[in-house]
């Protein structure tokens, strides 16, 4: 078992569900902690409550946000559009074809003893491919925020 994958394992025994996991991984790395924000993901968690987009999918977009998004002192990373894009559409050809759609509730098939089925290896993906599109766009989950790095204009 990777790091990470022991990560994301600690995480949901400890109660975090899909969206909080993804931005921990991002806080873990940035060596931070930050309680409000993850309160704030409990909105995104299961669909947004209501079994719509997977938690997965939207925490992917603000791990990514987290190191490329603008905080009204700094502008976006130029390419932050351009690597949602990349993210959502991974996921789509991802887990539509597998599960018809990107929904939660398609994704567990309104049955919630699927998610520990199928949860935990889709958010270790999703920790992946959102990692794999910062660092190719110059970003480290090393523990230095993208300002730190140099990757934002």
């Amino acid at each position: 078992m990777t790091d990470i994958s022991f990560r994301v394992a600690e995480l949901s025994l400890k109660g975090y569900r899909c969206s909080h996991i993804l931005v921990q991984i991002g806080l873990d790395a940035q060596d931070q902690s930050n309680p409000e924000l993850l309160r704030a993901m409990s909105g995104l968690a299961s669909g947004m409550g209501c079994g719509l987009a997977c938690g997965a999918l939207t925490g992917g977009c603000c791990l990514i946000g987290l190191y490329a998004g603008g905080d009204g002192e700094r502008d976006d990373h130029p390419s932050l559009p351009l690597m949602l894009e990349e993210y959502v559409d991974w996921f789509r050809a991802e887990y539509t074809p597998r599960y018809g759609g990107i929904d939660c509730a398609q994704i567990i098939e309104r049955k919630p003893q699927l998610r520990g089925e199928r949860c935990p290896g889709l958010i270790l993906d999703a920790v992946h491919k959102a990692t794999e599109i910062l660092e190719a766009n110059g970003f480290e989950l090393d523990g230095r925020s993208g300002a730190e790095q140099g990757a934002r204009p």
